[in-house]
C-alpha cells in the first residue's frame, strides 16, 4: 500500500513539474518572428491576431509615429495607417532584420535586431534601418506573442 502511495505522489509531482514548465523555447520565438515578418511581406490585418498579445497591455512604439501605442485595439489602426488591409496586398518595400539575437528568460524571450525597410537590391544605406526590440510571452492560451515592441531608427 505504502509503494501505491509512493508511486501516486510521485506521478502527481512530475505531472505538477511538467505543468510548471512554460518556457519559451528558441524554436517558438523563432517562428513567431517568421509569423511576423509574413505579416510585413503580406500586409494582412488578419494576421494581428496569431502574432500580437490580445491584451491591453500590450505596447509598441513606432519608428514612424510619435507617442506609445497602448492594447491591442490601437495595433490595427496603426497598421491601417501604413497600409494594412483585410486579407492583405502585395506591398512596393520589403521589411527584414538583420543581427537578431533573441535572448531566453523562462516565459519571457527578449528579440533585438536591426530592421530594414525599403528595396533590398539597393545599398543598405540607402533604404531606412535602426534598431528594433521585441518582448515575447505567453499569452493566456500558452501561445507565444509579441506583448512589447519598440522600432528606433538611425
Amino acid at each position: 500500500m505504502k509503494s501505491k502511495i509512493a508511486l501516486l505522489l510521485i506521478s502527481f509531482s512530475i505531472l505538477s513539474c511538467a505543468r510548471q514548465d512554460t518556457g519559451l523555447s528558441q524554436q517558438q520565438v523563432e517562428a513567431l518572428m517568421q509569423q511576423w515578418l509574413k505579416l510585413w511581406s503580406s500586409y494582412d490585418t488578419n494576421q494581428l491576431d496569431d502574432i500580437f498579445w490580445n491584451s491591453s497591455d500590450l505596447t509598441y512604439f513606432s519608428s514612424e509615429k510619435k507617442g506609445l501605442i497602448k492594447g491591442f485595439d490601437q495595433l490595427k489602426p496603426h497598421h491601417e495607417g501604413f497600409g494594412f488591409v483585410t486579407d492583405g496586398k502585395t506591398p512596393v518595400k520589403a521589411l527584414w532584420l538583420e543581427e537578431m539575437h533573441i535572448t531566453l528568460h523562462g516565459t519571457t524571450a527578449v528579440v533585438d535586431a536591426i530592421w530594414f525597410f525599403g528595396d533590398q537590391q539597393t545599398p543598405r544605406d540607402s533604404v531606412q534601418q535602426g534598431p528594433c526590440t521585441f518582448v515575447v510571452i505567453r499569452d493566456e492560451g500558452e501561445q507565444a506573442k509579441i506583448a512589447h515592441v519598440h522600432f528606433g531608427n538611425y
